[in-house]
């Protein structure tokens, strides 16, 4: 069967709804942490609006203990590095601390040169309930055994 021929801007409108449509938060910003883009599945994980989001540092999202780790994803991303599954936390609009998988990847101009971070968040922070509590059962079972 033959490929389908997408033109540029099908290719490009074809992507756009692709991160439009995910529920993992997909965010841009430049190389000094400011956004550019926010997604609708980041407006659901982190409850801020793109018109909110867009134009502040991410750190507005990131707990004040975390911030360190801001410098060091994009140091990261300066050398054109990727920064892949990350286990971190963040701070949604109404204080939920979520446990998010971050993966960040450089952004590059037409000229290779890095212009800023492409953000692939996943919230995981049902899972790692579950695993502390699978952990937890688990201990208990152990404790049981032995007496």
């Amino acid at each position: 069967m033959k490929q389908p021929k997408f033109k540029a801007y099908e290719a490009s409108a074809l992507l756009a709804a692709i991160i439009g449509s995910s529920d993992d938060a997909i965010v841009s910003k430049t190389l000094e942490g400011f956004i550019t883009s926010w997604n609708l599945g980041a407006e659901k994980m982190f409850g801020y609006s793109a018109a909110e989001a867009i134009g502040q540092h991410i750190t507005f999202i990131i707990p004040p203990d975390r911030h360190s780790e801001e410098d060091d994803v994009l140091a990261h991303i300066r050398r054109g590095e990727k920064v892949d599954h990350f286990e971190t936390i963040r701070q949604a609009k109404d204080g939920r601390k979520l446990v998010i998988s971050l993966t960040v990847s450089p952004i590059r101009d037409a000229q290779g040169q890095i212009v800023g971070a492409s953000k692939v968040a996943r919230d995981i922070t049902v899972r790692k309930q579950a695993e502390i509590e699978r952990q937890r059962l688990m201990d208990e079972a152990e404790a049981a055994r032995r007496n």
